[in-house]
């Protein structure tokens, strides 16, 4: 099984996300068989948002079915992944910008999703599952526009069936224990991954 992970902790080994994220890959390492993990550093990549120039060209050699130019790599990577782990902090209700230029990237017609006759996409992703991860400062409550966004573009156009995710919340909060709210946002990930089928 080969697991994507998208890690756009951009705070290094001292994000708090990343912690979790490690917890959950080493799970799935030990829930599944034959895993590989290939980890793609947002922050380590020159992706940049989509311009005029950069459309035109992406879209012209869409026309022509030329996937194998370096423009398309992020995409075909997401493609031939078996599951998908994003690991992104919580900033203004969403995610860093930086993992929605990544998205940009991926979003490719003919490689990653199509259309069907009448007009509606239809995925072309190997994977059909994505387990995004978080941390937030404060409370999520019914914000959680990142994951919304992940979940809509993953099931709605590249063809996932299930898109889930976890957090640890607060942790900016005057008197709350860090560590053990880490702990047991570990132990609940972990926990719903042994429950995978």
């Amino acid at each position: 099984m080969k697991v994507l992970f998208i890690n756009c902790c951009v705070r290094g080994e001292a994000s708090r996300t990343l912690r979790l994220c490690r917890a959950a890959l080493e799970q799935i390492v030990e829930k599944m068989e034959n895993v590989t993990i290939d980890e793609l550093v947002l922050d380590d990549e020159d992706i940049l948002p989509l311009n005029s120039a950069r459309l035109a060209r992406r879209h012209e050699l869409e026309e022509k079915g030329e996937f194998s130019d370096p423009i398309f790599r992020y995409a075909c990577q997401f493609a031939e992944a078996d599951l998908v782990v994003v690991g992104a902090p919580y900033w203004e209700y969403q995610f860093p910008a930086l993992l929605r230029c990544y998205l940009e990237q991926i979003s490719v017609c003919g490689l990653t999703f199509d259309y069907t006759e009448d007009g509606r996409p239809r995925g072309r992703c190997k994977a059909d599952r994505l387990f995004y991860i978080t941390t937030s400062g404060g409370p999520i409550l019914h914000r959680n526009c990142g994951y919304d966004y992940i979940r809509t573009l993953c099931c709605d156009m590249l063809g996932f069936q299930e898109v889930d995710w976890a957090a640890a919340e607060c942790l900016d909060v005057w008197g709350i224990d860090v560590e053990e709210t880490l702990m047991q946002a570990e132990d609940a990930l972990c926990a719903k991954i042994r429950k995978w089928k």
